[in-house]
C-alpha cells in the first residue's frame, strides 16, 4: 500500500510539471513566437510548485529528525532542502498549539505551495520529455496536455 501512495504522489507531481511546463510555454511566447524547449524547461524548473511532493509518512519521519537535531539519511541536496522547508514551516506553526494538532498542521504544510519542485532541471526535462513522448497514450499526462 506505501507504495501506491508514493507513487501517486509521483503521478501529482508528473501532472504538475508538465503544467508548468506548458504554463511557462504561453508565458515565454507571449513575449517571443520562438522560443526553444530548452528555455521553457529552464524557466519552469525554476518556478514554484503547487505543493511539497512527499508522502505524509515521509514527511513526518524527516521532520522528526530534524526536532531532534539528527542527520538526514538521505544525500540528495534537493530533498534536503525540501524537507528543511517543511521543518521551518512546521516550526513556526506549531508554535503555541495543541500536540493533538501538530501531524494535522504537517498534512496541512506539505499541500500547501512550495518555493520549488526540489528537482534538478534534468529530472525535470526527463519528466517532460517522457510526457511528451507518451503524448498519445491514454493517461493522466495526455489529459494535462489537451
Amino acid at each position: 500500500m506505501g507504495n501506491t501512495i508514493k507513487n501517486s504522489v509521483r503521478d501529482i507531481r508528473r501532472h504538475d510539471v508538465v503544467n508548468s511546463f506548458f504554463g511557462s510555454l504561453k508565458e515565454l511566447r507571449k513575449t517571443r513566437p520562438f522560443v526553444s524547449q530548452s528555455e521553457v524547461i529552464e524557466h519552469a524548473s525554476k518556478s514554484s510548485a503547487p505543493r511539497f511532493y512527499v508522502t505524509f509518512e515521509n514527511a513526518r519521519r524527516f521532520v522528526s529528525l530534524l526536532m531532534r537535531k539528527k542527520e538526514l539519511p538521505i544525500t540528495n541536496k534537493n530533498k534536503i532542502e525540501m524537507y528543511k522547508e517543511i521543518y521551518r514551516r512546521y516550526r513556526k506553526q506549531v508554535q503555541g498549539c495543541d500536540s493533538r494538532y501538530k501531524y494535522l498542521i504537517l498534512e496541512d504544510i506539505i499541500e500547501e505551495p512550495a518555493p520549488s519542485f526540489y528537482i534538478d532541471e534534468e529530472t525535470f526535462r526527463g519528466i517532460v520529455y517522457r510526457a511528451l513522448r507518451n503524448n498519445g497514450n491514454k493517461d493522466d499526462t495526455h489529459r494535462a496536455m489537451a
